[in-house]
């Protein structure tokens, strides 16, 4: 199994406000330390107009840890693509993997924010098609020959990409979903990796993903060696009881009560928004319980369900709820040392 730490949006939360500056020579620190300690991917999250300063462009950031790095694999997860234009993605990628030697890997996204969609005039209602549209045109633009393209939302004549990727055809692609089983349906239709999130759903939820993401890919034709799964899971490992208690006490709750405001999640019976989450809220106990959260030895328990559900990568959102960089950096070390070895070679 490989290890991808994140994910990393570069925001100034107001439960802990940074300075600008400081998060980005702040995320290309924690990728060489990532990489030192053994982890296989580091990866980013990107939104768009949004209060906090959430990261909208990712490839210059990756580009800048491209250069910070050099075994470690860099992704996006995910790249909000049915906001952007293929061809134009197709020329970053190139661009980006040839910087990183061939370390790029494509974690690609929905998008789900209707102000998002809203903000760059792109109807949300058909982001699937938009979607399944863009891989076609990515894959083509990455085949290394001129090629049109006449389909429902773009239109090339005799384009080329130059340069080409590092890797060939290209690197590798994972559609990153949330809990929707129409997503995981894509994925495996497309012949992509498929990235559940595991954070805010039972085991049996993500089971139920992954078992979606097979029907579609058997019945599309791809096959098994083609076929790639990940999830990525907020995740908190400590020594102690009293330290796991007092982290979610002081860090998880006041980050999460403000995002899932901001972002809309929490609704009133009536529909409208919360604007307030107490501590009480059913929603904490939900999160607290698919979390993958306890010591060293439970950590890796837990990981083993995933693992014996054919998951290839696990994700441990150790930054999401957590933004001090000492203690994110704490916290990478404790997972690799603790954790990450038993899913090793020679495993204990």
């Amino acid at each position: 199994m490989e290890f991808w730490v994140g994910l990393y949006g570069m925001q100034s939360t107001r439960s802990c406000p940074r300075a600008g500056p400081w998060m980005y020579r702040e995320v290309l620190c924690h990728a060489a330390a990532a990489e030192q300690l053994g982890y296989d991917g580091f990866a980013l999250t990107e939104h768009h107009f949004w209060y906090d300063g959430y990261c909208p462009s990712l490839m210059p950031v990756l580009a800048a840890l491209a250069r910070a790095t050099e075994r470690i694999t860099l992704l996006p997860l995910a790249l909000l693509l049915p906001l952007r234009d293929p061809l134009r993605v197709a020329e970053e990628i190139a661009v980006v993997d040839r910087l990183a030697g061939g370390r790029l890997a494509l974690g690609f996204g929905y998008g789900y924010r209707s102000e998002e969609f809203e903000g760059f005039e792109i109807d949300r209602r058909r982001r699937g098609a938009r979607f399944a549209e863009q891989i076609a045109v990515l894959r083509a633009a990455f085949g290394g020959e001129r090629f049109s393209h006449a389909g429902e939302f773009y239109r090339y004549h005799d384009a080329t990409l130059a340069p080409r990727p590092w890797q060939r055809p290209h690197p590798p692609l994972w559609l990153a979903g949330g809990s929707q089983a129409a997503t995981a349906r894509r994925a495996g239709q497309l012949g992509l990796g498929y990235c559940a999130a595991g954070t805010g759903q039972s085991l049996d939820g993500v089971a139920a993903l992954f078992a979606e993401y097979h029907a579609a890919a058997d019945a599309a034709g791809v096959p098994a060696s083609a076929r790639r799964l990940g999830v990525a899971v907020d995740t908190l490992v400590a020594r102690h009881p009293d330290e796991l208690a007092r982290v979610i006490e002081e860090d998880i709750v006041p980050v999460y009560a403000e995002q899932l405001v901001a972002f809309g999640f929490v609704r009133e019976p009536d529909g409208t928004p919360v604007r307030e989450l107490p501590r009480q809220h059913p929603i904490f106990r939900v999160l607290l319980d698919s979390f993958v959260i306890g010591t060293p030895e439970e950590v890796v328990a837990r990981i083993r369900q995933f693992e014996a559900l054919g998951c290839n990568v696990f994700m441990p959102r150790l930054v999401e709820a957590n933004f001090r960089s000492a203690a994110i950096l704490a916290h990478l070390r404790l997972f690799a040392e603790q954790v990450m070895p038993h899913f090793r070679a020679g495993r204990r």
